[in-house]
C-alpha cells in the first residue's frame, strides 16, 4: 500500500537551545521542535501536567452527586447502566465498586453487542420490576431522549453521565453530566466516559481527586487509551498516574489479566502495551460473548474466580483473532478473484456470518493495507449490519448521511461509523457509496504518515532513544515518534518465528542496524538483498541482561521520495482507468500502454524469480517502466495465463505454459493499445 511520507525538518539551532534549557537529549529536542514545540514553556505545558480541574465545574455534577448520595443514604436500589466496550465496562466497574464500598444497594447492567448501544425500553422495564428507582448511565445516555421519558413514566429517576456529543435536545433527567454540553464550563472536554465517572466519584468524595485516582486511576487510564482520547492535558496526567498504579495494582482482575498477557507483576506498562495487550482482551469479551465477563473480572476479589475469568477472556481474544483472520482471508480471496474491486474509490464488501464484533477491526486493517476507506457488512437476522473506517477528508458519517435513503439506521463520525441496510437495498447502498465518493472526493485522500526527521543510523543509540521516554505516554495527540533512515542497503533478509515475521540487516557506509518487520513473511515484503531503500522506523529501548537494548521496527519503506510520488500518481491514474473514467490526456494512455520489449523484459525477469510491481518498475526504470504500465502488463499476462498475478501482494510469478499465446488475444491489451493510438470508439 502506498503511503505519502511527511518528513519534518526541525531547526537544529532551536533544538539545541531547547536541549540546553530543558536538559533533554538532542533527539528528543528535535522531535519536540518538529511538532512545533520550540520553547521550554511550550514543552512544559505538554509534558508537565500537574493536576486536574475541579470536578464540580462539570455542568450538573453537583446535582448528580447529591441525587446519588441521597439514594445511597435512603437505601434505594441503584442501577449503573453501561456499555460493552472497554470504556463502558471500566466506567461501570468504577461507579459500581464505589457504590458497593459506600454501602449502596447497587446493581449494574451492560447490554450485549447484539442488543446494541445505549438503553432499551425492555431492559428498563425489567430494571423497574427489579425494584430499581435510580438509573445512572455511564458512557451513554446523552441521546436517549425517548428512553428518558420512558424512565420518568415508570416512576424512576435518571442521572446521565456521558462524553459523546449531545443532540439539539437533552434528555429529561435529574442531572445530565457531559463535558460537551454547550453550557458546561469545565475547561477540559475531550475525556472518555470512565474519566467522567472518575470526576463523578471525586465529586461524591467532596471534590477530592486523590482517593478517586488512587482507587480507579488504573481503570480510567485503560479507558482513555482504549477510546483513543488525546494524551494531552488532564488525559496525560490520568494516563501517567494510571499506568504507574497499574504496575502495582491490587485489583485481582487486572493482576490475572496481565498474567495471561505474560506481563510480570511490577512491570512498568506503556500505553502501547495497554493498547495492544490488555485492551483487546477486555473488548473481546463484549465482541464475542458478553462484556459482563470483563466487568465481573474487575469486580471480583476472589483470586480463583479472577484467574478463571481472565483465562476465559484470553480464550475469547484468541477466538477474536482467529475470526478476524478468517474474515480477512475471505475478503482477500474475493479480491484475488475480482482485482477490479480494489480500484474503486472505496472498498466495499458484503458477506454472510461475519462476526459483527470484529468487522470494524477488519475494515480498519483493510483500510491500512490498501490505503482506501473501507465499508464491510454482514447479513444478519435484521438485514446487513456493517462498520466503516476512513481517514483524511473522506467522512464516513457524511457518506452514510448522503446514503440514508438506503439505510435502516446509521451513526458515527468522520473516521468510523456503523449502519444497518436491508437486503433489498444492499446493492443500491454499495453503488451510492461510490457515487458519493466520486462527487465529494474527486481526488481521494492518500494515507499519510508523519516522520519527525530523516537521520543516519548512528543517531539511533540506546541513550538517544531512551531520552524520548520523557514524552510518554504515546498515543492519540502525542504519537510515538517515527524516523526515516534514508538510502539503506539491504544486506540480509531473515525469517523470524517460523517465518511469521522478518528481520533485515541494513548497511550504510560502515554503519549497520537490524530492523524488524512484524506480521510479514520475508516473501511478502518483496524486499531483496542488495536493494537500497528508505525505511520509516519506530525505535524502542528495553533492558536485556541488565543492559539497554535497541529495537528498530519498520513501519514502511520506499525506493525514493520521487519514486513514491510517481507511484501514488500512477496508481491513481490506473485506478481511474479501471473504473472506466476518462484520463486527462491521451499521453496518459500512451505511458500506460506496454510495448512488446516491455512485455518480454517483464516475462524474462519473472521467470527467474517472483517480482512485485514496484520491483519491476525499479529494475526496468532505465527502459521507462512506470507503475501504470507494469499493472497493465500484469493484467495482460494474467488474462493470457502466461504469468500469475496476485493483486493482494502485487506480485507476478511464473506459471507452467503449455501453449503459445498472441498479445492480440488479450482484451486488456487491445483496449489500452486502441486508446494509446487514439482509435478507441
Amino acid at each position: 500500500m502506498l503511503k505519502r511520507w511527511e518528513i519534518g525538518t526541525p531547526d537544529a539551532k532551536k533544538a539545541a537551545m531547547l536541549r540546553q534549557q530543558g536538559g533533554i537529549t538532542q533527539l528528543c529536542a528535535e522531535v519536540l521542535v518538529s511538532r512545533g514545540i520550540e520553547s521550554l514553556e511550550a514543552a512544559g505545558s505538554l509534558l508537565d501536567v500537574s493536576g486536574l480541574s475541579d470536578p464540580l465545574l462539570l455542568a450538573d455534577m453537583e446535582r448528580a452527586a447529591e441525587r446519588i448520595l441521597a439514594a445511597v443514604d435512603s437505601g434505594e436500589r441503584i442501577c449503573v447502566y453501561g456499555d460493552y466496550d472497554c470504556d463502558g465496562v471500566t466506567a461501570t466497574v468504577m461507579l459500581t465498586d464505589w457504590l458497593m464500598c459506600a454501602g449502596a444497594d447497587v446493581t449494574w447492567y451492560i447490554p450485549t453487542r447484539r442488543e446494541g448501544y445505549g438503553m432499551r425500553c425492555e431492559s428498563l422495564k425489567a430494571l423497574h420490576e427489579d425494584g430499581v428507582s435510580l438509573i445512572v448511565t455511564v458512557d451513554n445516555g446523552i441521546s436517549a431522549v425517548e428512553e428518558a421519558k420512558y424512565i420518568k413514566d415508570l416512576g424512576m429517576d435518571l442521572v446521565i453521565t456521558d462524553h459523546h456529543r449531545p443532540g439539539d435536545t437533552l434528555p429529561e433527567a435529574v442531572a445530565v453530566v457531559d463535558p460537551f454540553r454547550p453550557d458546561c464550563p469545565s475547561p477540559y472536554k475531550t475525556i472518555c466516559g470512565a474519566v467522567v465517572v472518575l470526576k463523578l466519584i471525586a465529586a461524591l468524595d467532596g471534590g477530592d481527586w486523590e482517593p478517586a485516582l488512587e482507587q480507579f486511576g488504573d481503570l480510567a487510564a485503560l479507558a482513555t487509551i482504549a477510546d483513543v482520547m488525546p494524551l494531552d492535558g488532564e488525559n496525560r496526567y490520568i494516563v501517567q498516574r494510571g499506568l504507574q498504579l497499574l504496575a502495582n495494582t491490587e485489583r485481582m482482575g487486572l493482576i490475572s489479566l496481565m498474567a495471561v498477557c505474560g506481563i510480570e507483576d511490577g512491570t512498568v506498562i506503556s500505553a502501547q502495551n495497554a493498547a495492544f495487550q490488555l485492551i483487546p482482551r477486555i473488548n473481546a469479551a463484549g465482541r464475542f460473548a458478553s462484556a459482563s465477563i470483563a466487568a465481573k473480572l474487575f469486580l471480583t476479589d476472589d483470586p480463583d474466580e479472577a484467574q478463571l475469568l481472565a483465562a476465559q477472556i484470553h480464550s475469547l481474544n484468541n477466538d477474536r483473532k482467529k475470526t478476524e483472520q478468517e474474515i480477512t482471508d475471505e475478503i482477500l480471496g474475493v479480491i484475488r478473484q475480482h482485482p477490479e474491486t480494489i480500484s474503486e474509490r472505496v472498498l466495499v464488501f458484503a458477506g454472510e456470518n461475519w462476526h459483527h464484533g470484529v468487522i470494524g477491526i477488519v475494515a480498519a486493517r483493510l483500510m491500512e493495507r490498501f490505503g482506501k476507506p473501507c465499508f464491510l457488512m454482514s447479513l444478519e437476522d435484521d438485514g446487513y449490519r456493517g462498520s466503516a473506517r476512513s481517514f483524511g477528508d473522506f467522512s464516513v458519517f457524511e457518506c452514510l448521511k448522503a446514503c440514508e435513503a438506503h439505510l435502516v439506521r446509521y451513526g458515527g463520525h468522520p473516521g468510523a461509523g456503523g449502519f444497518t441496510v436491508s437486503p433489498e437495498e444492499k446493492d443500491n447502498f454499495m453503488q451510492a457509496i461510490q457515487r458519493y465518493a466520486a462527487e465529494h472526493n474527486p481526488v481521494m485522500p492518500v494515507m499519510t504518515v508523519h516522520a519527525e526527521r530523516s537521520l543516519e543510523p548512528q543517531a539511533l543509540t540506546p541513550e538517544n532513544v531512551a531520552g524520548l521516554q520523557i514524552m510518554e505516554p504515546f498515543g492519540a495527540g502525542n504519537p510515538k515518534p517515527l524516523f526515516v533512515l534514508p538510502g539503506m542497503t539491504v544486506a540480509e533478509v531473515q525469517p523470524l518465528s517460523g517465518g511469521a515475521h522478518t528481520k533485515l540487516r541494513l548497511k550504510k557506509g560502515t554503519a549497520q542496524c537490524e530492523v524488524l518487520l512484524f506480521r510479514l513473511k520475508p516473501e511478502e515484503t518483496g524486499i531483496r538483498i542488495g536493494e537500497t531503500l528508505d525505511f520509516l522506523i519506530a525505535a524502542d529501548v528495553k533492558e536485556y541482561q541488565g543492559r539497554p537494548s535497541l529495537t528498530l521496527r519498520a513501519e514502511d519503506w520506499r525506493y525514493s521520495e520521487q519514486a513514491q510520488e510517481q507511484a501514488i500518481a500512477a496508481q491513481a491514474a490506473y485506478d481511474a482507468y479501471c473504473r472506466g473514467e476518462q484520463l486527462p490526456a491521451q499521453a496518459y494512455y500512451q505511458r500506460m500502454c506496454p510495448h512488446r520489449p516491455d512485455l518480454i523484459a517483464v516475462y524474462q525477469l519473472v521467470q527467474r524469480m517472483p517480482m512485485t510491481v514496484q520491483q519491476l518498475c525499479t529494475a526496468l526504470q532505465a527502459k521507462g517502466m512506470n507503475r501504470c504500465r507494469a499493472r497493465m502488463i500484469a493484467d495482460i499476462f494474467s488474462e493470457l495465463g502466461l504469468l500469475c498475478y496476485d493483486p493482494v501482494t502485487e506480485t507476478l510469478s511464473k506459471l507452467p505454459v503449455t501453449q503459445k499465446r498472441e498479445l492480440t488475444e488479450s482484451e486488456a491489451y487491445r483496449k489500452i493499445l486502441a486508446l494509446a493510438q487514439g482509435n478507441a470508439s
